[in-house]
């Protein structure tokens, strides 16, 4: 069975969407502009040509068909040339009637789950028996998580970092407990929490876990997750998801699938949102021996951590490195442009549960280099930013 690449994939899910919606035809260029990132319409023709010869493998009619030139109304000569190619004896009939009699088949044929299946497109098309359920290899979910009940009067930095970053990995062991039947995906499977109205963890999963008892006396289960994979980040909108995915509209209390095709492009976009974390960065709890004044040390991490305080310091001061001058985009490229760690300076003896952080006065955008090596002097206080400068400054001369 031939493969296909992802823009085919991308538009053979487009033409499937017609079919469901019982569109009569698309063109060219409102197809291709139908997928992320959009595809020009020359190059078109090319890729929905491979989508038929796939079909004629699934014995499906050929679903180019609905794909017609402007102004036409009507599939372009390519299509008669490969629908002959294949059926020699069409040769008989004109461009224009074996365009008409295979739309004709595309519209009564009710077998077009076969191409959803085998492509991994989750789309809801009608089935022989509804009761049947196809599971793919992966899923990539959506899971609400209530604000008013799990973790009230908590901000999105307090459950990335005393929830995420510690219960969840620690005393949780990976599980996370639901009250109501939870959702179904198959290990392996990306899921995202969703809190607040937008995105602000991911982690892998790798079973659903039913009690015969509930837990604390409410809990009817588990989802149970790879420490390992569990991430924060700058929270992810839900525009940021529907650029990638255009079925996510809206952030709901249903747990949403996203197409298992974008599965790249949510990873890069949760890489782009990643918060950088240091060493002396970890949170309470994973480590068993805390020394003096470590909790104070994990107060100001989690300043540094914080996504709004961290952003507005990079906005005003740039991402180019406070002590040595280094920028991730000049050296290593485009893909890295924006990358850099926001470094507290404010000493820890002045740290309180009043305190609040002010991004302009108290942080600095820094490399990962220097951000250890400020953290590096012995004692409650790191080193001053021109501290650092004028001892890298004495070491090249």
């Amino acid at each position: 069975m031939m493969k296909l690449t992802t823009e085919q994939i991308k538009l053979a899910e487009q033409l499937l969407i017609t079919v469901l919606k019982k569109e009569s035809y698309v063109e060219y260029k409102e197809l291709g502009d139908r997928v992320n990132p959009p595809i020009h319409h020359r190059q078109v023709p090319k890729h929905i040509g491979e989508i038929s010869k796939l079909c004629y493998e699934l014995s499906l009619p050929f679903l180019s068909a609905k794909v017609v030139t402007k102004g036409k109304n009507v599939a372009g000569i390519g299509f008669y040339n490969l629908y002959t190619e294949y059926f020699s004896e069409a040769k008989k009939l004109t461009p224009s009637q074996v365009f008409k009699e295979e739309c004709k088949k595309i519209r009564e044929c009710t077998e077009w789950y076969k191409l959803a299946d085998y492509l991994h497109i989750e789309i809801d098309l009608p089935r022989p028996n509804k009761n049947i359920k196809i599971e793919t290899d992966l899923s990539i979910r959506i899971l609400p998580m209530s604000k008013k009940e799990e973790f009230p009067d908590m901000s999105i930095e307090d459950v990335q970092n005393d929830y995420f970053l510690g219960k969840l990995r620690n005393s949780r062991q990976g599980k996370y407990y639901f009250k109501k039947v939870g959702m179904d995906a198959p290990k392996g499977s990306l899921i995202l929490f969703q809190f607040d109205n937008v995105i602000i963890a991911s982690a892998r999963l790798l079973s659903i876990l039913r009690f015969n008892i509930p837990v604390e006396k409410q809990y009817l289960g588990a989802y149970k997750f790879d420490i390992n994979t569990i991430k924060v980040f700058e929270p992810i909108t839900i525009q940021e998801i529907r650029n990638i995915d255009k079925n996510i509209t809206v952030f709901s209390q249903s747990k949403q699938k996203i197409n298992l095709l974008y599965m790249s492009e949510i990873d890069a976009l949760i890489q782009s949102k990643q918060l950088s974390i240091t060493p002396d960065e970890i949170p309470v709890g994973i480590h068993q021996i805390l020394k003096e004044g470590a909790k104070k040390q994990i107060t100001v991490n989690s300043y540094e951590r914080n996504y709004k305080a961290r952003q507005a310091c990079i906005e005003y001061y740039g991402c180019v490195c406070s002590v040595c001058g280094f920028d991730f985009g000049k050296f290593y490229g485009d893909e890295f442009k924006g990358k850099i760690h926001v470094h507290h300076i404010k000493s820890l003896s002045e740290i309180n549960e009043e305190y609040e952080v002010d991004p302009i006065k108290d942080l600095r955008p820094v490399c990962p280099n220097c951000h250890l090596a400020l953290h590096s002097k012995i004692g409650d206080k790191p080193y001053d930013i021109d501290e650092l400068k004028a001892i890298i400054k004495g070491c090249k001369q």
